[in-house]
């Protein structure tokens, strides 16, 4: 069974420059955050990681559903797929000592991360919104039925 990429007690935000969400990694270390704890996900690898629609298995699509049904923001998860393919990049930065959670989350408010939250146990705080042109969503994702993203 694969492990499917959790956003539990982990920071999350869309960073529009590659480079700039592994400039924020390199800070968020210095900070005191394991490397372990850091993911900058980009392109086509990073949204199969993230496997925002479940099409990684059906222990995925269960996972997925059930997060769609119970999160606040679980509409984010569309949104940071469709920024992977259109060239950005979505940190994800766990934090397990919430006493890093401000530092941490300013850190990567200045490399200019937008669609911010930080998804807890129990609930999400939404801590900034999308900016930019906005991302046609319905293009990006695969049709009913099928495992493949229109060209």
């Amino acid at each position: 069974m694969c492990i499917v990429f959790s956003l539990i007690d982990r920071l999350v935000g869309v960073i529009d420059d590659p480079a700039r969400a592994q400039s924020a990694r390199t800070r968020l270390v210095d900070l005191g955050i394991p490397m372990a704890d850091i993911e900058v996900l980009v392109g086509e690898a990073g949204a199969s990681r993230l496997d925002s629609t479940g099409e990684g298995g059906w222990w995925q699509r269960i996972v997925r559903f059930s997060q769609y049904i119970t999160t606040d923001q679980s509409t984010d998860l569309v949104m940071y797929d469709a920024a992977l393919r259109d060239g950005r990049a979505v940190i994800a930065v766990r934090i397990a000592d919430k006493s890093l959670k401000p530092r941490a989350t300013a850190i990567v408010a200045e490399a200019g991360a937008h669609l911010m939250s930080f998804f807890g146990r129990m609930q999400t705080e939404e801590i900034s919104r999308w900016r930019g042109p906005e991302l046609v969503l319905p293009d990006m994702l695969p049709a009913p039925g099928t495992t493949s993203r229109p060209a």
